[in-house]
């Protein structure tokens, strides 16, 4: 019998992005893309080569996705190279669960664009605003093109990105649009506007800064 050590329901706003919500039952505090770029000390695609969930404390488990990357649009990091990626909850080999409705959820052999924010200086990365900052990328149908999809499920239920669904064709927006909207802001950057978790200092620390922002 699984055993639910805990539910953690996040209880605020739909976020919007300019991106279609896709599949979220809830969802955390509003952020554009521009402000997930700021945020990011890392923005890059890349393939899940492992997942695992381990116990951190006697009443906290973590999942933990080894992600490679292909492309870096922001950040100190290379191709080929491999990041830790820590998600909130998990489901445990004999069953024991953590369920944490909100996490970014990772399938062995997914495509994902991910928003990293660092948790341990060069060695693990959480998502910014949690599974706001994960996508999976998809072959849009219509056009064969690579697609992004943002989609979470919670732990009570079996993730497999083979299995996301596709947006409304209207609502399809391509990984290329995306990335160029990254690598913009990243070339533009931080507007001094402040952003909710994150502190101005860490803003200043990983970001250029836009004419007139001191």
């Amino acid at each position: 019998m699984v055993r639910v050590l805990r539910l953690l329901s996040a209880a605020v706003l739909v976020a919007s992005l300019g991106i279609a919500p896709s599949a979220f039952a809830t969802s955390i505090a509003a952020l554009s893309v521009e402000q997930m770029v700021d945020a990011s000390d890392v923005v890059a695609t890349g393939t899940v080569r492992a997942v695992r969930s381990e116990w951190v404390s006697d009443r906290r488990i973590i999942t933990y996705a080894e992600i490679e990357l292909d492309s870096v649009s922001k950040g100190l990091a290379d191709v080929g190279d491999f990041v830790t990626v820590e998600s909130p909850g998990g489901v445990l080999d004999d069953g024991t669960m953590s369920n944490v409705e909100f996490a970014a959820r990772y399938s062995v052999g997914e495509r994902t664009l991910v928003f990293l924010c660092e948790k341990r200086q060069g060695t693990s990365f959480g998502t910014v605003g949690m599974a706001l900052g994960k996508f999976t990328v998809k072959q849009d149908p219509a056009t064969g093109s690579d697609m992004i999809v943002r989609f979470t499920l919670p732990y009570t239920q079996e993730f497999d990105a083979r299995f996301v669904p596709n947006p409304p064709r209207p609502e399809r927006i391509s990984l290329n649009s995306m990335l160029e909207r990254v690598r913009s802001r990243a070339l533009l950057g931080w507007d001094g506007a402040p952003i909710p978790g994150v502190s101005d200092e860490h803003l200043r620390a990983i970001n250029k800064l836009q004419p007139g922002v001191k």
